[in-house]
């Protein structure tokens, strides 16, 4: 995990958030929340709410939601297989996980191809190997070459397999999360006193909370599991176009939805965040990589703050559909910005190109780089009689290159860029000159074949495939 600075970036007066959060709770008073769910329709009215059946609404008030906020727990701990790569959310560092959702992986041109699950699999071991991924991730390419009912039952073994760190579940409908949450209960046993998975409930605004995400998010609830909270919010698409009219409408959706989490679990850990959040209103699509993604970090950050509850952002994205100029940019910026902001899980965090719709391997690898560079800011500097260094200063005049207390600690403070080529100009110019692209590609392919699986028990590896080849029989109608 990387620490976040001393001093965070902020964008925001106290009272603009303030503002922001009351015309939020007036949302939630008179325009309500879609909530395609009769189950949590009968939590929340036996928690006092209006409830309109007809129009699935729901109408909440202000002591309601301010109870279940200050239900949620600020910190916790999401459990890893090993122990020691388990996670912290909502303390004073940035957990960082891999990209979410894609359908497609892109070559280093750009070209793109339907994933399958051996790219699933593949990009698994990778988040396994990097010690810049906290989190091996949830759903990283859609397996295109797996049934879909099968997807969540391939996807989570293949997470718990092939790494050793945290993983996110499925969302794919009640059986998606259900397999997810029961193969998390064959490896880490009983689940009601810890966090083991998380789920991602995408909320489709404008205010609404579809029937898959509702189901999705009350099953892991009722497991006792958390849940990450993300708006679909699009400025002008989606949402309001002005800045602060789209957050207003996002935290009325992530307010609404924890307070169904609360209702339903009290105690139980959420992370509320913006996913994207500008757009291209020039042609009605996303606008990842834009400024309004890293405001919306800064901004979202200190709301959640606010509200004492941890926060998420979509960080290292990127509209472009190569590892190209236009990719660095956008990704630098909004890594920069999930860092300064003080934002405590970044989902998106490695592989993705063309506003999530495609992974690279290539940008997988070159995001781990620019991950590396973020790593050594988050290194708090040393100040101590040694480091200040006053006798080299005074008594050694002369080349510091040599010196003891050079060797001694260069390499740990200066840092050392694994990408950018380290040769002089003309043993450059006489070498083949590959790009970084060409660089990360080989990488890539290094790490795969040197990278073993982790050790798994063999009772619980057993126990998980014959769990899938159970389910696989149900899903599939096989007698």
């Amino acid at each position: 995990m990387i620490p976040h600075p001393i001093q965070l970036c902020e964008n925001a007066s106290n009272q603009d958030i303030e503002t922001i959060l009351d015309a939020s709770f007036t949302v939630l008073e008179s325009k309500g929340l879609i909530i395609q769910s009769s189950t949590a329709h009968k939590a929340l009215a036996d928690a006092g709410l209006r409830v309109n059946a007809q129009d699935q609404k729901v109408y909440f008030t202000r002591p309601v939601i301010e109870e279940a906020l200050s239900l949620v727990p600020s910190q916790w701990i999401l459990q890893a297989r090993n122990h020691l790569k388990s996670v912290q959310f909502g303390g004073s560092s940035l957990a960082i996980a891999p990209g979410y959702g894609s359908v497609f992986i892109a070559d280093e041109q750009g070209r793109r191809r339907e994933a399958t699950l051996n790219d699933f699999e593949k990009l698994s071991r990778l988040s396994y190997a990097s010690a810049l991924i906290d989190i091996t991730g949830g759903l990283l390419v859609e397996p295109n070459d797996i049934q879909i009912a099968l997807r969540p039952l391939e996807m989570t073994y293949a997470l718990i397999r092939n790494s050793d760190k945290p993983y996110m579940g499925a969302v794919v409908k009640t059986d998606g999360a259900y397999d997810s949450i029961e193969m998390s209960r064959i490896v880490f046993g009983d689940l009601s006193n810890q966090y083991c998975v998380i789920g991602l409930i995408n909320i489709n605004s404008p205010l609404r909370l579809d029937v898959t995400m509702a189901n999705a998010l009350i099953a892991y609830v009722q497991a006792g599991q958390p849940v990450l909270l993300t708006p679909g919010i699009m400025m002008g698409i989606s949402a309001p176009v002005t800045f602060a009219g789209a957050l207003v409408q996002a935290y009325a959706e992530l307010m609404g939805c924890v307070t169904l989490v609360q209702v339903l679990r009290p105690g139980t850990p959420v992370i509320i965040g913006l996913g994207g959040f500008g757009s291209e209103l020039r042609n009605g699509t996303t606008g990842f990589g834009r400024p309004e993604n890293a405001l919306a970090m800064q901004v979202g950050a200190q709301i959640a703050r606010r509200l004492h509850i941890p926060f998420r952002c979509s960080a290292a994205v990127t509209s472009a559909r190569q590892p190209d100029c236009q990719s660095g940019y956008e990704r630098m910026m909004t890594a920069l910005n999930a860092y300064h902001s003080g934002s405590h899980f970044c989902l998106q965090a490695a592989g993705i190109l063309d506003s999530i719709n495609t992974m690279s391997y290539e940008q997988f690898i070159i995001d781990l780089e620019i991950w590396s560079y973020i790593a050594r800011l988050g290194q708090k500097m040393t100040v101590d009689s040694d480091a200040l260094g006053l006798d080299i200063i005074n008594f050694h005049s002369d080349n510091y290159l040599a010196h003891e207390h050079t060797i001694r600690y260069m390499r740990e403070e200066l840092f050392a860029p694994s990408l950018a080529p380290l040769e002089p100009y003309e043993q450059w110019l006489e070498s083949d000159r590959k790009d970084i692209v060409i660089r990360a590609r080989g990488i890539a392919e290094q790490i795969l074949k040197a990278t073993d699986m982790p050790e798994l028990d063999a009772a619980v590896d057993n126990e998980l495939k014959q769990y899938m080849k159970s389910r696989k029989k149900t899903l599939l109608g096989i007698p």
